[in-house]
């Protein structure tokens, strides 16, 4: 374990034994030699205070026990060298003995004090060691929790994925089966030598009109699926909105009596998709019939400022305010009116997504029990000029 220092530069644990052997032997020796030329100006026996320093040092660094040895090694050295009678180990006074009890006491307490620190230290140092290890357990435990935390979600996430893919498949199998099972039906009937003329030509065209549904439900899903995935780019050129509208309402078998055209004749090109833009009002045009309750539905379209409007307006039960946003959401139904639980729920989802496309937007207005207006606006060719 790397050896962490502690305040006045100390260590949670002490150096080597024989390294402070030798310091203590150097720091007397050191101390020894500096008192000669000190007794040209002062007294020797005044002298003993050059060897606290090296005390004091020892047994900080070292501990105790070696600032004890330090201690006697300077009382003798200091007895020896420099009190008479030189060359000989005698207490001859009074302050010989004070001297080696200064020595002990600094050595004692420098020790101690050391000690204190280096046992602190050493607890800091568990401490710190236990709250890093207390840190790491933490953050081992956040990073579990943060896993368990996404799968839940990816779990949760799949959960309703399924269920999301469940419903829509139910929803889609019933759409397919309907007219499949006419077309069956029919078809296997066509075969009976009983049928009249006028039958079978009923049956056939009960199996063209299926077919047909089968068709529209084919293309919507096909729609759904470019519209989700960011693949329906539209291919812009000039179009013309009244003869768009006139096919949009040609496409879904509708007469001048069920659905009403009041265009401005002087409606600009729009650069737009005519694909795109008819299947979006075929599909505006179709759900205004088949909620309007038998009543003609009327479209209206003119220059509002800078913006090109049209107004798919039918006369049926309105729409709820709370389900005004939800009827453009893949496969949602209305839950009122003659055409409540009618059709795939993906015509209003189709329209939105190729009116925005081509740069428009679509909002619906509505009163209930008075009708509905969709509302689809453009920004006119050369509006925004100047």
């Amino acid at each position: 374990m790397q050896r962490r220092a502690i305040p006045l530069g100390l260590s949670a644990e002490p150096p080597s034994g024989w390294l402070g052997l030798v310091a203590a032997l150097a720091v007397v020796a050191a101390a020894t030699l500096l008192i000669y030329p000190l007794k040209e100006v002062t007294p020797a026996v005044s002298l003993g205070v050059v060897y606290i320093p090296g005390v004091l040092a020892i047994s900080t660094v070292w501990g105790l026990r070696l600032g004890l040895l330090t201690a006697l090694l300077s009382a003798v050295a200091f007895n020896w060298f420099h009190l008479a009678p030189i060359g000989a180990f005698d207490i001859a006074a009074d302050h010989d003995l004070v001297a080696l009890v200064v020595f002990g006491i600094v050595a004692i307490v420098s020790g101690t004090l050391a000690e204190l620190a280096r046992a602190r230290a050493a607890e800091s140092e568990r401490r710190r060691e236990e709250a890093d290890r207390a840190l790491a357990e933490l953050a081992e435990l956040e990073l579990e929790r943060e896993r368990m935390q996404a799968e839940a979600i990816e779990a949760e996430a799949l959960r309703r994925s399924d269920e999301l893919k469940t419903s829509l498949l139910r929803s889609v199998s019933h759409d397919l089966r309907t007219p499949l099972t006419s077309i069956i039906a029919a078809g296997a009937a066509l075969d009976s030598p009983s049928a009249t003329a006028a039958e079978r030509r009923e049956l056939s065209e009960a199996v063209v009109e299926q077919g047909q549904r089968l068709s529209r439900l084919v293309e919507n899903l096909l729609d759904v699926s470019r519209l989700e995935s960011g693949k329906a780019e539209p291919r812009r050129e000039p179009v013309d909105l009244p003869g768009l509208l006139e096919a949009a309402r040609h496409s879904i078998g509708a007469s001048g009596g069920v659905v009403r055209l009041a265009l401005d004749p002087d409606l600009p090109a729009l650069s737009a998709d005519p694909t795109q833009l008819e299947r979006a009002f075929a599909n505006l045009l179709d759900n205004a019939v088949v909620h309007g309750e038998g009543q003609p539905v009327l479209v209206r379209s003119r220059l509002v400022g800078p913006r090109l409007v049209v107004r798919v307006v039918d006369r049926g039960p309105g729409i709820p305010e709370g389900e005004r946003e939800r009827i453009f959401e893949p496969f949602y139904r209305t839950g009122a009116g003659a055409g409540a639980g009618n059709g795939s729920g993906l015509g209003l989802a189709i329209a939105r997504g190729f009116i925005e496309a081509n740069g428009g937007e679509v909002e619906v207005e509505s009163l209930p029990g008075q009708g509905s207006s969709f509302v689809v606006s453009f920004d006119a060719p050369g509006g925004n000029d100047g």
